[in-house]
């Protein structure tokens, strides 16, 4: 089976991101692979940033191959919400997070 990571690391719930309620987050994806990777996160919409600045506001966005990307959120819906890709077979192998209120 084939694995997958966020920060080099396949998912476990009790290590996530930690965001604190009322800030500015900016979440940084990088793909080293040859695959698509949409990325999704739950509980937010976030805006993608482009080098002309803001970019469209989504819940998920497609990370391509070799290429990098950064979204920016505001960290308003307190809880523990999961990031994820939605190629099912790589959020299954490991391509998950959890982004975790903390105070």
């Amino acid at each position: 089976m084939d694995r997958w990571t966020i920060n080099g690391k396949m998912y476990d719930p009790r290590d996530g991101l930690p965001v604190q309620e009322g800030q500015r987050v900016r979440l940084r994806m990088r793909n080293k692979s040859a695959m698509f990777h949409p990325m999704h996160l739950h509980g937010h919409a976030f805006q993608v940033r482009t080098q002309a600045g803001r970019g469209p506001r989504k819940d998920t966005v497609t990370v391509l191959p070799g290429r990098s990307l950064e979204v920016d959120f505001d960290a308003d819906n307190p809880g523990q919400w999961l990031t994820h890709c939605h190629n099912v077979y790589h959020g299954e192998a490991g391509m998950m997070t959890i982004v975790s209120y903390v105070e």
